[in-house]
């Protein structure tokens, strides 16, 4: 089919489609959205779209294609490189495939995808790209957002989540998507037209992304190609071995609404991590241990700090937080698991959390192969925010709660090693 750049009554005709705004302007709530014209120059950042109307506006300005952001805004158009962390409210998990070898490559790549999707039961979409591959929008609905983990709301986790999550995925389909695109070419000598190869890597012939940066941008949903002038349509995904390119021609394009409704990744989440922790390398020379690291006696009750007191009496606001809190305190204060399990079981009935909830935070934890520490004193969030941070003069000399356990129980002493000269 060929391909060429649309022209401009063209893309004003598509574009003016009163259906079509109201579903790109809802797409967009949240999200910077940026226009690109037909040399693939984008507008002015940053920016977005408050009304179906501004497709039509930007349009006649010269706009040819719409591209949103991954991560959501509390108000897109504050945005700088010094408050993203202040501003963002949550993220996508997009997937793009982009194939060097053709259509079908693509295809083939993209329904590994949408099965190992399909096998979380996740909330996406799947679009062509309008060009050479697919993409996968899982949407930031489906993300348990009132979750810590690594000490961080998952807002904040941004990008580095979704790149666990992505090198995640390639790893899982790497070997049959090998072996697919070696019997789809015929042999690996086709595949690699004659090339030596040091592993078998099927990301060098079909990239699927792994790498988003900061204000990352992908092409939404209907919006045109400024290269090819085909729209970037969705695709039901037990219909994508049916794709055809030419489905996306402006005249064939069909607009539906757009569900960003979720379910729940917080099995994808674990397995993901569980794996990222596993390939990690350890360093061959380690550092001494720290005082909470050297620490292996139980430490009683009565030595707890006034904050970790203050959350175990029970509060009203930070619950959730608070899980992480004391599940990550009472382990570092070497209490047995099922006696952690049993007081946080307890004092989430006491505040009125939800058993499920409580549980999966558990389970989570028992799953770490390393010592995950409380938060530091520092981490207002934590503490201060939540009215529970009670400082006494021992606070004045630590950085965690758990200092100020093991250091109260140890009488406010630090024990001494003899240190023997060799002569």
């Amino acid at each position: 089919m060929e391909l060429k750049k649309p022209e401009r009554a063209q893309t004003i005709k598509y574009y003016s489609d009163e259906k079509l705004q109201e579903i790109m302007c809802k797409f967009g709530v949240n999200r910077e959205v940026v226009a690109r014209n037909v040399d693939g120059m984008y507008f002015k950042r940053p920016t977005t779209i408050f009304y179906p109307n501004d497709i039509a506006r930007l349009t006649e300005r010269g706009a040819v294609s719409f591209h949103g952001s991954v991560e959501r805004w509390r108000n897109p158009l504050l945005i700088d490189e010094r408050n993203y962390d202040e501003l963002r409210t949550g993220f996508d998990w997009v997937i793009d495939i982009d194939s060097g070898l053709g259509m079908e490559e693509a295809n083939i790549t993209a329904c590994l995808i949408r099965n190992f999707i399909e096998k979380y039961n996740l909330k996406y979409i799947l679009k062509f790209s309008g060009r050479r591959g697919f993409h996968f929008c899982v949407f930031w609905e489906n993300f348990p957002a009132e979750e810590i983990l690594d000490d961080k709301e998952l807002r904040l986790l941004y990008p580095g989540l979704p790149k666990i999550l992505s090198n995640y995925l390639r790893e899982q389909i790497k070997e049959e998507l090998w072996d697919k695109l070696v019997e789809h070419a015929g042999s690996i000598k086709e595949l690699t037209k004659g090339e030596a190869i040091k592993d078998k890597n099927p990301f060098k012939y079909v990239e699927v992304e792994k790498d988003w940066s900061s204000r990352h941008l992908f092409r939404m949903p209907y919006s045109l190609h400024e290269k090819t002038g085909l729209a970037s349509i969705l695709i039901e995904p037990n219909k994508l071995e049916k794709f055809k390119v030419e489905d996306a021609k402006m005249e064939n394009v069909v607009f539906k609404e757009i569900d960003t409704g979720g379910t729940d990744a917080r099995k994808l989440i674990v397995d993901a991590y569980d794996w990222f922790e596993r390939r990690k390398v350890k360093p061959k020379e380690t550092q001494a241990p720290t005082l909470m690291e050297s620490y292996k006696d139980r430490v009683e009750e009565g030595n707890f700090p006034p904050c970790i007191q203050k959350i175990l009496e029970g509060i009203p606001d930070g619950r959730k937080r608070s899980v992480f809190t004391i599940t990550t305190f009472l382990r570092s204060c070497n209490w047995p698991m099922l006696e952690v399990e049993k007081t946080v079981m307890d004092w989430g009935k006491k505040v009125g959390l939800k058993e499920n909830y409580v549980r999966a935070q558990l389970i989570w934890h028992k799953k770490q192969n390393k010592r995950i520490l409380p938060p530091n004193c520092s981490n207002g969030s934590f503490y201060r925010d939540i009215g529970i941070c009670q400082q006494v003069p021992l606070c004045e000399k630590i950085k965690n709660p758990i200092n100020f356990a093991i250091i109260k129980q140890s009488g406010g002493k630090k024990k001494r090693k003899r240190i023997k000269k060799r002569v």
